[in-house]
């Protein structure tokens, strides 16, 4: 049975002709605000504080991925040069070289 403020507040009204006022107010101050349901467990939390470490774990995982990814790029450009550079030697030993042939 789902309770709600008018249930509440009928208890309360019950516990105070049965306990008084101020036995009535200690005893409903010990009730969960809301339904048993949705009150947390410690399951709940941890699978929260699990959550929250993955996200922490992902979080860190693409940083150094987006590391990775930032020194490929730099190596792959570095070669790149590097072949460019050697390609144009080579070719201009060639053409120097058949310039030279009679």
């Amino acid at each position: 049975m789902p309770v709600d403020d008018r249930t509440r507040l009928d208890l309360h009204r019950t516990l105070e002709n049965t306990l008084g006022a101020e036995g009535a107010d200690a005893l409903m101050a010990h009730l969960p605000p809301v339904t048993w349901d949705q009150v947390a467990t410690k399951d709940d939390l941890d699978k929260l504080a699990t959550r929250a470490e993955m996200q922490v774990g992902f979080a860190e995982l693409r940083g150094e991925m987006q590391a990775l990814r930032a020194d490929f790029v730099e190596a792959s450009n570095r070669q790149l040069k590097w072949l460019i550079t050697f390609a144009a030697a080579w070719t201009s030993l060639l053409v120097t070289a058949v310039r030279l042939i009679p």
